[in-house]
């Protein structure tokens, strides 16, 4: 039979601890709204130049262009828009956040760590194509940067829940 304190202890798996956890999870859920606003901004505005690459909706100068970026090859894998991989990066890191944040209770263990990779894999992602920007296509699109800046700090703030998560289950 378990002691009442062992039961005390499973219990608390999972759990948040108060606001060791939480803050870095909310920051989370801020930065990877503001990246799929972003990133969904970039996907309607790879619609309009992908029928109209010269219609100069977002070009200041020539190497500073998201129509430059956004109307060559590297801007879809296999006819996918990658802004809509962003989108779909942003959402599913959002999901993730918020069912830890909202849900810790009926919410898995490894779920920060799945969080935090995540992140890490989408992070690695950007820096890849901001050097494609930079090297191939000799222009970088501040809208993608702004994405960049937010997939960062998702990281970052990812990694931070991650680690007070696993700090309070060794305390438990």
């Amino acid at each position: 039979m378990r002691a009442a304190g062992d039961l005390a202890g499973i219990r608390s798996v999972g759990r948040i601890s108060p606001g060791r956890e939480k803050w870095p999870l909310r920051l989370v859920l801020l930065f990877t709204a503001g990246g799929g606003l972003v990133a969904a901004y970039l996907v309607k505005l790879h619609a309009a130049i992908a029928g109209n690459p010269r219609r100069g909706l977002c070009t200041f100068t020539d190497t500073l262009s998201c129509d430059k970026v956004l109307a060559s090859p590297y801007a879809t894998i296999g006819g996918i828009p990658v802004a809509l991989v962003g989108l779909l990066g942003f959402a599913f890191l959002f999901v993730l956040a918020a069912w830890r944040l909202f849900g810790a209770a009926r919410s898995p263990r490894w779920l920060p760590g799945v969080l935090a990779l995540t992140a890490g894999l989408g992070s690695g992602f950007e820096v890849v194509m901001t050097c494609v920007e930079v090297f191939a296509i000799d222009a970088v699109c501040p809208y993608c940067l702004t994405a960049f800046a937010f997939i960062l700090a998702t990281f970052g703030a990812s990694v931070v829940a991650w680690r007070n998560a696993r700090a309070a289950l060794v305390r438990d």
